[in-house]
């Protein structure tokens, strides 16, 4: 990662310096060389370790045969292109992209479809990949655990209702999407303290998952930054906006932001209307005005094992079952607007 950080450096300055590019490129491919002498048997290795928690007492989801069995790829994950209305925040059609396309490449794409059919568009870099066996990107270890972990899940999934009904798009890809994250880190961590011999510590409910809504949210120190509300607020004020029909004047709003977080660190590429539909699809995202979070975090915390969740939730095929199954166990429904 830090040679591709570099070779990007080399190659984006005005006089470019090709001895620096060729001595950057050759470490790349070295370095990639050696990745991929060990990589059969890292991927073996964790593997194994996975399949070991999935059926350990601690998560209780499978017995010892694992189904389907943990298979991944250490690579790099397509990149997908998101579409949304820019009337509102709607994710509608995504395509898998060339991980290796350009900026360029993709800025032409983007600005194609807005001109000539109207549609929000912005390619992202996926976490992972649900195919089979699943492509996990090279990164380090606790997150490398985790988004394996959570993209087995999804083949797992498809062998029940709840993952065969993924593909029906809004609250029910949601659903998918929260349970995945929050069993991934669950068990991504347990194999991370496997691997490592570091003590296990279980995750705690993420502020996204706990707060109430926003307006009457208590702020303990409103001058330091905070990324998830400075997001909150940025998908709320651009969903007002949204609602009296100002599509320019909301877009405008959100690139502003964009620049706005530069000051504070964080790099994003592009804010849009297709940003925040592929965002809000993870509950836990602050760009989510979703509810399903707190819903999936109130089940978690009324059953023993993020297993015993997992079997809770998998027969179920629709968001009306699952506002069923919320009544049942005496979970307050909330507005998710």
């Amino acid at each position: 990662r830090a040679v591709k950080e570099e070779i990007n450096l080399v190659t984006t300055v005005a006089k470019p310096d090709l001895n620096a590019i060729a001595s950057a490129q050759n470490e790349i491919d070295r370095l990639i060389g050696e990745r991929d002498l060990i990589r059969p048997a890292v991927e073996e290795f964790l593997e194994q370790i996975i399949a070991e928690i999935v059926r350990s007492d601690e998560i209780d989801l499978v017995s010892s045969f694992v189904w389907p069995p943990v298979d991944f790829r250490i690579g790099d994950p397509p990149k997908l292109l998101v579409t949304s209305p820019r009337s509102e925040i709607s994710r509608s059609e995504d395509v898998l992209i060339d991980p290796d396309i350009s900026i360029e490449d993709m800025s032409l794409i983007e600005n194609e479809l807005i001109a000539d059919h109207n549609i929000s568009a912005v390619i992202i870099q996926t976490g992972g990949l649900a195919s089979y066996p699943n492509v996990i990107p090279t990164t380090h270890l606790k997150r490398l655990v985790d988004i394996a972990s959570h993209e087995w899940l999804h083949a797992y999934l498809a062998f029940y209702p709840l993952g065969q009904a993924y593909f029906s798009g809004g609250d029910i890809r949601s659903i998918n999407e929260t349970l995945a994250d929050i069993f991934g880190r669950e068990v991504g961590l347990r194999v991370y303290s496997e691997v490592t011999g570091n003590q296990f510590v279980a995750p705690m409910r993420p502020e996204t998952a706990s707060r109430e809504v926003m307006e009457d949210a208590v702020v303990e120190d409103p001058e330091k930054f905070s990324f998830n509300r400075f997001m909150e607020e940025t998908r709320s004020e651009t969903d007002k906006f949204l609602a009296q029909g100002l599509i320019e004047e909301a877009e405008t709003y959100m690139e502003s932001r964009r620049v706005e977080l530069l000051d504070h660190g964080y790099q994003i590429r592009k804010i849009n209307q297709a940003y925040f539909a592929f965002h809000g699809t993870y509950g836990e995202s602050p760009s989510s005005t979703s509810p399903i979070a707190r819903y999936l975090w109130d089940l978690r915390e009324q059953v023993e094992t993020v297993g015993d969740l997992v079997k809770l939730l998998r027969p179920i095929r629709t968001y009306a079952e699952f506002e069923q199954l919320l009544v049942f166990r005496e979970i307050e429904l909330r507005n998710s607007e």
